[in-house]
């Protein structure tokens, strides 16, 4: 069974169900189409809940109105495009010296800049006994966020591995085409 274009309201009301329960339900079928639909029609067959789900799933109208709840949530979280690739651009482009004073002192946390702190995915702090009189010295360890990552996640950005992507491409498709040729050369 096929959904149409524009459902029935009834539909409409299943399909909102349907994509409030992926979005936020239980553990156990939020995330999972064929779930969420079992949940909404417990008679209905795995089967029947595996196609209709994944039916409901890319369905226009569900989609809609996923990334309607999504676009809410988002702005009321003031989570922005913008926002989150500064994120990343102060991870990636993060240099280590900055932790430290002039004089190779390490900064308290209290007084790191904004882009340092954002680059800090965990910190350590321990006591340790210290030399002879085994006096205590506070050791604090910052983790700092995966640079790497960072700057993969930057290049995608700024689509940079297009040009790469399509070189390895065109040598492949090259070389396929070679492939092809030197066999007919050989069975000629």
């Amino acid at each position: 069974m096929a959904l149409s274009a524009n459902p029935r309201e009834s539909t409409k009301a299943k399909m909102r169900e349907f994509g409030d329960l992926y979005r936020g339900g239980p553990d156990e079928v939020r995330g999972d189409a064929t779930k969420c639909y079992g949940a909404l029609h417990p008679r209905a067959s795995q089967k029947v809940c595996e196609a209709m789900g994944c039916e409901y799933f890319n369905h226009p109208y569900t989609q809609s109105y996923l990334r309607e709840k999504t676009d809410k949530v988002a702005e009321k979280a003031d989570i922005t495009q913008e926002r989150v690739l500064k994120e990343i651009i102060r991870i990636g482009l993060f240099d280590a010296r900055r932790l430290f004073t002039n004089s190779g002192h390490p900064i308290p946390i209290q007084e790191l800049d904004d882009d340092v702190a954002a680059a800090i995915a965990g910190i350590k702090v321990r006591e340790m006994p210290m030399g002879d009189d085994g006096k205590l010295v506070t050791v604090t360890e910052y983790k700092i966020s995966d640079k790497g990552s960072a700057l993969d996640k930057l290049m995608k950005f700024l689509g940079s591995y297009e040009k790469d992507n399509r070189q390895k491409n065109e040598s492949l498709a090259e070389a396929l085409l070679a492939g092809i040729n030197r066999v007919r050369e050989l069975d000629e």
